[in-house]
């Protein structure tokens, strides 16, 4: 791909595409990933971390452009998307592509601050999170994360980052701005080098986290919408930030292993990568999520209490078994500083409150829960082990030349409950609330379901359900300011 001009490729297609060349099943889609993304965001809000995060827009200084979602509170456009998008990341019920990649709120949060600085309207706002999405998306399908290493096993990336969803968001915030093919290539480049050091493999194997998450998604929705307002007033960066430079190519510096340039690019707009996201059913690291599931069906069906059950064996993937963070709070029973952020991945805390059917949502993070003696004794029943099928798959796969985006897609789950019942196993190959997975994915119900508890400590019963109803009529609005009044 070298000599191609990749980026003015993807810029041009951004700048080309309006509402009416979306499907109504795209449309949908946007519209169920927006309510996700406003509901995390106030569950995010209900813990008490939220509420320090919420206090971060008054150090940007004044502004009355735009809104903090969860206090109705006015601040500057910079300042919303960073507040709100870091939000929306906390309690980690945030979207999260293909078992792995976070994009979350990020081009959402970056549109729609945009919108409501320009007064954009609803049309706009769906137009520019769809190709917002679309970027990190490709992004994503073009990188290796892991390789084989000499014993046959997996070693994950020595550098890794979540950084690209930076010119996610100025895609999605230069699209409302109504910027040129070349405003918008422009823009792409200033986010570019505002990109973070990719720490996601470093923060693996780091302990304690603090208040800290895996990388910042308040930054890059923030950056990326600041870098589409400086193209606008041309500002100037780097054209090529995508292009294929050798050794001096962006995924290299990125930390990448491998990156494939012709899959950002190749058939746009004949497949939507936003009909692939993942919905996240729980507050809680990804990789849990089907064994919390598999776990709730084994009770159910069994019949089990908690106190029935005498150890739960869970294989999980093979990052997680070698993470010196996740093996040290998956025993919860030991760690000594129960927070939220330290919580969401302990697989001994979380399977806890699955068993006890503490109310899925921001009450996972709440701190009577993250100290509640019985779910702590509970957690001690949890024992992580590698799953080795899980590793053999994506082994086979890595081989098979197929999109390496899918990589950690490729999963096996296995569940063992002994009990004073019996002892109960399930397997899995699926990965619990990804849309493309008919037989696996939520309904809308659900999703409406997620966000309203995700929603019960902010806000009252009226304005969830106004909220809602805006949302699956936004297309109607022709000011995004109508939406978000409804948040004062």
């Amino acid at each position: 791909m070298e000599g191609k001009e990749i980026t003015r490729e993807f810029a041009d297609f951004v700048a080309s595409i309006q509402f009416s060349d979306l499907s109504s099943e795209v449309v949908e889609q946007a519209k169920d990933y927006i309510l996700d993304c406003i509901g995390c965001t106030m569950g995010g809000y209900a813990v008490p971390e939220g509420v320090k995060i919420a206090k971060l827009a008054k150090e940007f200084g004044a502004g009355s452009e735009a809104t903090i979602l969860p206090t109705g509170g006015k601040a500057s456009a910079g300042a919303a998307a960073f507040v709100n998008c870091k939000l929306c990341n906390f309690i980690d019920a945030d979207e999260t592509l293909y078992n792995y990649y976070h994009i979350g709120g990020v081009p959402f949060y970056a549109a729609l601050h945009a919108a409501e600085k320009l007064k954009a309207s609803g049309k706009d706002l769906i137009t520019a999170v769809v190709l917002g999405y679309e970027f990190s998306y490709r992004f994503c399908q073009g990188y290796a994360l892991l390789t084989i290493n000499e014993e046959g096993g997996t070693d994950i990336a020595k550098a890794s980052g979540f950084g690209f969803n930076s010119i996610s968001a100025a895609v999605a915030a230069a699209k409302v701005l109504g910027l040129s093919g070349k405003g918008i290539q422009n823009a792409m480049g200033v986010a570019g080098y505002y990109v973070p050091v990719p720490l996601i493999s470093k923060w693996l194997y780091t302990k304690p986290l603090g208040n800290l998450k895996y990388q910042d998604m308040g930054w890059f929705s923030f950056v990326g919408l600041i870098s589409a307002l400086f193209s606008k007033d041309g500002y100037t960066s780097d054209p090529k930030i995508m292009d294929e430079f050798g050794d001096y190519s962006f995924w290299k510096a990125f930390g990448m292993l491998e990156f494939d340039f012709e899959a950002l690019i190749k058939d746009l707009g004949k497949r939507w990568g936003i009909m692939e996201m993942g919905i996240k059913p729980y507050p809680c690291c990804r990789w849990f999520h089907t064994p919390i599931y598999m776990l709730k069906n084994i009770m159910r069906k069994e019949g089990l209490k908690p106190d029935d059950i005498e150890t739960i064996t869970v294989k999980v993937h093979p990052a997680v078994a070698k993470s010196d963070l996740f093996v040290s709070v998956g025993k919860w029973y030991e760690w000594p500083i129960k927070d939220a952020v330290h919580a969401q991945y302990s697989a001994g805390y979380n399977l806890a409150c699955a068993a006890y059917d503490v109310p899925v949502g921001p009450q996972w993070q709440l701190p009577e829960n993250l100290t509640n003696p019985a779910l702590i004794e509970f957690s001690k029943k949890v024992v992580c082990v590698k799953d080795k099928e899980c590793e053999k798959k994506m082994i086979a796969y890595l081989k098979s030349g197929e999109p390496k985006g899918r990589l950690m897609a490729q999963v096996h789950y296995t569940l063992e409950v002994v009990s004073n019942k019996g002892t109960f196993v399930d397997t899995a190959e699926y990965i619990y609330g990804d849309t493309y997975d008919k037989d696996h994915s939520l309904s809308r119900d659900e999703l409406i379901d997620k966000f309203k508890r995700n929603c019960s400590a902010v806000l009252d019963r009226a304005t969830m359900n106004r909220i809602i109803n805006a949302v699956y009529e936004v297309e109607s609005l022709e000011s995004i300011q109508d939406f978000t009044t409804l948040f004062k």
